[in-house]
């Protein structure tokens, strides 16, 4: 007898085991895999938008002027007025729509010479961030749903001169009960950002 006369090969049946154990092993590292991006994604957003509050802050104080962050939309019209100013961009306007995650679209931070939360024709624009990620959900609240505005003495400010207090939420689009973020501006205008658990993230 040859020494491989008592080896026994595998059946059909280990054969087609294998191979469903290897797809759903696959499967789980994928699934796996897409979490991680998608939490990663949440966190950058987050982080940038924090940042952008911050900066927008820390401006004002700097130029000694109101500086404001506004939820970017595209614009249906070129204006060569503008100069080398980004055209196709703006500031949401409530003839736009609701503003249910309009913040996913991106912001400008500008000066606001003439106190009105959006980013006019001669206005200095000090920054431009790009639209977020197709899994990013961002919004505000009612106080901060287009806007967030500081003053010189870098309290934040509604547009009659009021505070502005408000949060912006990040989160993973139609998902519920997940791992968002919040950005909190408080009266004082000093932003803070909070991981927590988002009850319901809207799209």
């Amino acid at each position: 007898m040859t020494p491989f006369s008592n080896q026994q090969g595998h059946s059909l049946q280990d054969t087609l085991f294998s191979l469903f154990m290897v797809v759903v092993l696959c499967g789980l590292a994928a699934s796996a895999m897409q979490g991680l991006q998608t939490s990663a994604h949440l966190q950058t957003a987050a982080q940038d938008l924090h940042s952008a509050v911050l900066t927008t802050r820390t401006q004002a104080l700097r130029l000694e002027k109101r500086v404001t962050l506004c939820a970017a939309a595209p614009s249906s019209t070129n204006n060569p007025a503008l100069g080398n100013v980004n055209p196709s961009v703006r500031c949401h306007l409530s003839s736009d729509g609701p503003y249910g995650n309009v913040w996913r679209q991106g912001w400008l931070m500008f000066e606001d010479d003439n106190n009105n939360g959006i980013w006019d024709e001669g206005e200095t624009r000090l920054a431009q961030h790009e639209t977020l990620h197709r899994t990013v959900s961002a919004s505000g609240n009612a106080t901060v749903n287009r806007f967030v505005s500081f003053g010189a003495s870098g309290r934040s400010l509604a547009l009659n001169g009021a505070f502005q207090a408000g949060t912006l939420t990040v989160c993973e689009r139609q998902t519920q009960n997940s791992n968002g973020w919040r950005v909190v501006v408080n009266a004082v205008g000093r932003p803070r950002l909070e991981k927590l658990n988002i009850v319901e993230c809207p799209s």
